[in-house]
């Protein structure tokens, strides 16, 4: 009997830390929104302001720890950012006023920006090449999956118990998928292990690759910047005001958490069909797929404002795109630079990225203070949406001089 390649365990771990990183700590934490806002007497701008000082701390420390993961052990950072994570889920329950709310986002820019996406997709694209599309899918699908699965059931708990008692139920099965993985992470395959999933030993897409010199240098990497920002400024603009949204058009929270619940299984689709598709065919054209799909999202999103009908639509479609479009993001960074500086580029995309997604909270919550509606932040996340689509088509993949260029 042929011995399980030790990368899906590898697989299996990053999954169950990134279901309670991203699952419960970014994408259910919005569901106890209204009822802090109700608490605390405080606006939708106000909250927004939160989750906005996070992305901007992760993107202040991005490509720090992007720099660190390709110098050091990313066993070793993942857990340290495990057990900051872990105190941060056991500290939220017993937030009493704005301040605090900031304090705990802004601390949990330190535990993502160590333990998120970047060491993750880090260690994945190290332990994987002929099956890294899917490996991506499978591993950014933990985020929704836990979401899809806590978001309910964070719904239900907030509308029966108050949102104190839910987040603290939901803390502890949260802390202890952060840090009882830990124990199968290993940082780099051996050569017999790295045989089996490469095409050959020592690829130079492992040993070499594109330097974040010389990639600063292409045009191409600043038009896939301007592309992935625009997209984040969507992404991360929805996720952090979707229950805020809901709210207005009055629904109670048990009925928002079906709709998030919704909307995250729609997302697991995109994640594991965009990225089983990566792997068959072009990523940029898949990558292209998954944008359109997240523009119609954005469109139906926009017209949901005068026709409520229209949000089961905008849960599959938007749902479906917005996690075909991350996915994509993180396969096409990882096939055009990985490398020996491969871990300092991913943390300059963070690190561009989440500020357009803080960026993305931080207006569209405003906005919608300033003038009692979604209407022009939703228009704006079109116009992105359909800017994304035609900067991607002038993309290419760089040049990597002296080496040679493998395709997955």
């Amino acid at each position: 009997m042929r011995k399980i390649y030790t990368g899906w365990w590898i697989l299996l771990a990053l999954s169950l830390i990134y279901v309670a990183s991203n699952g419960f700590g970014i994408n259910t934490i919005p569901v106890f929104y209204p009822g802090i806002s109700k608490d605390f007497g405080l606006t939708k701008g106000d909250i927004t302001q939160a989750p906005s000082l996070m992305y901007l701390g992760i993107a202040i420390l991005s490509p720090i720890f992007g720099y660190l993961f390709d110098r050091f052990s990313a066993k070793n950072l993942l857990l340290l950012a495990g057990i900051w994570m872990a105190l941060l889920f056991w500290f939220f329950a017993s937030i009493q006023n704005l301040q605090h709310l900031l304090g705990y986002y802004g601390a949990y820019a330190l535990g993502l920006s160590m333990g998120g996406v970047i060491p993750s997709i880090f260690l994945i694209s190290r332990w994987f090449k002929k099956r890294r599309g899917l490996a991506v899918g499978i591993f950014l699908n933990a985020s929704s999956i836990g979401a899809s699965i806590l978001s309910p059931i964070a719904g239900q708990l907030s509308q029966a118990r108050g949102w104190r008692e839910a987040a603290a139920t939901l803390a502890w099965p949260a802390i202890a998928l952060l840090l009882l993985p830990q124990l199968l992470i290993k940082n780099t395959p051996s050569e017999t292990e790295r045989i089996y999933e490469f095409d050959i030993p020592n690829t130079p897409e492992i040993l070499e690759g594109i330097t974040i010199g010389r990639a600063i240098k292409q045009r191409d990497f600043y038009v896939l910047l301007i592309t992935t920002a625009s997209l984040w400024f969507c992404i991360n603009g929805i996720l952090f005001n979707k229950d805020l949204y809901l709210n207005d058009l009055q629904l109670d929270t048990a009925q928002a958490g079906r709709f998030g619940g919704l909307f995250f299984f729609c997302s697991i689709i995109g994640k594991l069909f965009f990225g089983w598709l990566s792997d068959i065919l072009d990523k940029k054209k898949v990558m292209f797929f998954s944008v359109a799909c997240l523009t119609l999202g954005a469109i139906l999103l926009r017209l949901s404002l005068q026709n409520t009908q229209l949000l089961i639509a905008v849960a599959i479609a938007f749902g479906a795109g917005y996690s075909g479009a991350f996915t994509m993001i993180q396969l096409l960074i990882a096939d055009y630079y990985a490398g020996k500086s491969y871990g300092t580029i991913l943390g300059v995309f963070t690190m561009i990225d989440t500020l357009a997604g803080s960026l993305g909270i931080g207006l569209i919550g405003k906005f919608r203070a300033m003038y009692g509606t979604y209407e022009i932040p939703f228009t704006i996340m079109v116009v992105l949406c359909v800017s994304a689509l035609l900067t991607l088509l002038l993309v290419r993949k760089p040049r990597v001089k002296g080496t040679l260029t493998t395709t997955s």
